[in-house]
């Protein structure tokens, strides 16, 4: 059967449910037309599916929670053959004329390969997933030992990754034309930045903290420095002075990282009910319909910055936002714009 003549076609790595609520925020706000659709995640991430032409479904999660060298190796290989299958299903576009991909950062290994090595006609326009946007990060940023290993696993299974130049989000790649993002004017190169639509969203505070965890810097910097500051951030939390009146305690561990031990961490909370929610469901939309908390506490997450711009305005000004700064100071001053509180 003769394949539909389409205008352009769209290509959108979803790797979280965060991405996909982007890039249908995109769909449903940016006119297009005569594009075919393509989504490609895993069966576990939600999405609208009437705003899909065609969805490609990974078999498993593309998250990693990897908990020593072994398991991170063969989770990366696992990832690639993944990928692999994937790009079998794409390989009908690979001389397309037009054909553009949606994307979040090209340190992906399918999203370097698909950007760089598929079709030389292909241009790219990344869409935020965070703070990734609001300061410089390179590949240099990374471990060395990772990035080369994703570089040799990947050739060695015909997945092209290429060691790129320039801002990790891809923004500088000349065949990449531009970013959406929620805060342009403070974002990487505002030049080739554009609004991206978010909805404000309602919620009730509730009289509890949440912890946001950043597991893949125990994958960078070691599980002792991490849970150090993890004790650290504790303190940070008793030291409220409304510490007493606070009735739980609620830990979100991230997607990428070897999880934390529970016991030890609720032994640093004695008398109080700690609740570590190990979910798929996005951070933001269990804040919001769920949680509630007055009170956040992170080391530099992504998800704070989310909350908070989503938040109604009379909410923003009650929420206390803390964050320890302990791994990535280049954040400060996207942090300072929408006055967290801010400790070393």
């Amino acid at each position: 059967m003769k394949r539909k003549k389409w205008s352009m076609i769209n290509v959108y790595i979803g790797l979280s449910k965060n991405q996909i609520s982007s890039y249908e925020s995109i769909l449903r706000h940016v006119k297009m037309t005569n594009c075919q659709n393509i989504l490609i995640c895993n069966k576990t991430l939600k999405n609208d599916l009437k705003l899909w032409d065609k969805v490609i479904f990974a078999k498993e999660s593309f998250n990693n929670q990897s908990s020593g060298k072994l398991s991170g190796l063969i989770n990366i290989i696992f990832k690639i053959k993944q990928y692999k299958e994937i790009i079998k299903e794409l390989n009908i576009y690979k001389k397309e004329k037009n054909i553009t991909l949606y994307f979040t950062y090209i340190e992906d290994i399918l999203t370097n390969f698909l950007l760089f090595s598929f079709n030389k006609n292909l241009k790219g326009i990344v869409v935020e997933d965070g703070t990734l946007n609001y300061y410089p990060h390179t590949i240099k940023s990374l471990s060395q030992k990772k990035v080369f290993l994703k570089w040799l696993l990947s050739n060695l299974y015909n997945v092209r990754f290429k060691f790129y130049k320039g801002h990790s989000s891809g923004i500088e790649s000349k065949n990449v034309v531009k970013q959406y993002v929620r805060v342009p004017e403070l974002s990487q190169f505002p030049e080739k930045s554009v609004k991206l639509k978010f909805l404000t969203r309602t919620l009730i505070l509730t009289n509890t903290v949440l912890i946001i965890g950043q597991e893949g810097y125990i994958t960078q910097f070691g599980e002792n420095k991490y849970f150090n500051n993890l004790k650290d951030l504790v303190k940070l939390i008793q030291s409220n002075k409304l510490y007493d009146q606070i009735d739980k305690i609620y830990y979100k561990p991230h997607r990428h990282g070897k999880r934390i031990n529970l016991e030890q961490l609720k032994s640093l909370f004695l008398k109080k009910e700690v609740i570590y929610l190990e979910s798929d469901e996005p951070l933001e939309d269990l804040f919001f319909d769920k949680l509630g908390s007055k009170y956040i506490y992170s080391f530099d997450s992504s998800a704070l910055l989310n909350i908070y711009l989503e938040s109604e305005e009379h909410i923003k000004n009650e929420l206390k936002i803390n964050v320890l700064l302990r791994y990535n100071d280049l954040l400060k001053p996207i942090f300072q714009k929408f006055n967290f509180n801010i400790y070393k």
